[in-house]
């Protein structure tokens, strides 16, 4: 299990710093909506499995949308983006037939589920058109699965205070605090390696905000799948689940890392 983890994630590691370091940006544009489309199906099939096909379509659109708001490179495109979803779906819901509650609950779920797996995501294209965007990405994608590989590792071997009993029972402190330390110090090799232009402080503390955001994304994921009764997102990687499962971490890390360059 520990070493189907370990090379599911380097092989996706490896595609997206392919798919960025040697691609145009109108194709990372295009990777990054395929991706999105296939988490927000996911999504959608977890919170809302009897929703109707055209409404399903609708929101895979508003989805999609948002990634290519994004290829020019400014973030007030990625937030009007966002608020189109927010008054397309609003208006939908204005004129829909079902009874209120419905409607609302509706509106909520696929709100929520175009924030978090679109809006987030299409921060990796808006990180794409930063000046220092190659570091960057190596360092918000090496880091934050490096802190993922070390925790499952390290509550696997010696976990025994149970972090979140409710959202993942298998979560441990130990395997917590096991997978901060590992990105911090992958952080800091991270520096040495191809980032000189951060000091040891910045990589040390982003790196740990990155590790704190990943791990928040895992278990928010475990949230919903909890609170449907569901193992997987999906079944589109046999054996790991779906894309979904394999994105969580970054769908945080990646807009903290943003703006953390940002800032820097």
């Amino acid at each position: 299990m520990f070493q189907q983890r370990i090379i599911t994630g380097l092989a996706l590691v490896a595609l997206f710093v392919v798919i960025f370091l040697f691609s145009p940006p109108w194709l990372v544009c295009v990777v990054a909506t395929l991706i999105i489309l296939l988490a927000s199906w996911e999504f959608l099939e977890m919170a809302l499995p009897e929703q109707a096909f055209g409404d399903r379509l609708l929101c895979l659109a508003l989805a999609s949308l948002i990634p290519m708001a994004a290829l020019p490179g400014r973030a007030d495109c990625l937030t009007g983006s966002l608020f189109v979803s927010i008054f397309a779906l609003g208006v939908r819901s204005l004129f829909s037939r079902k009874e209120l509650r419905a409607r609302f609950e509706e509106l909520q779920f696929t709100l929520f589920g175009i924030f978090y797996v679109s809006f987030t995501l299409s921060h990796f294209v808006l990180l794409r058109n930063l000046e220092d965007w190659k570091p960057w990405i190596f360092f918000i994608l090496i880091v934050t699965y490096f802190g993922d590989v070390t925790a499952f590792f390290s509550g696997t071997r010696w976990g025994r205070k149970k972090l979140s009993p409710l959202l993942s029972p298998k979560k441990t402190v130990e395997g917590a605090l096991g997978g901060l330390l590992a990105t911090v110090l992958a952080g800091y090799a991270c520096k040495l390696v191809f980032f000189p232009a951060l000091t040891s402080y910045q990589a040390l503390w982003v790196a740990a905000l990155l590790s704190v955001s990943g791990q928040l994304g895992d278990l928010l994921e475990s949230l919903v799948k909890r609170s449907y009764g569901i193992k997987d997102s999906g079944a589109l990687l046999p054996g790991h689940g779906g894309i979904l499962d394999r994105i969580d971490s970054i769908l945080l890390a990646g807009p903290v890392g943003y703006y953390l360059a940002i800032l820097i």
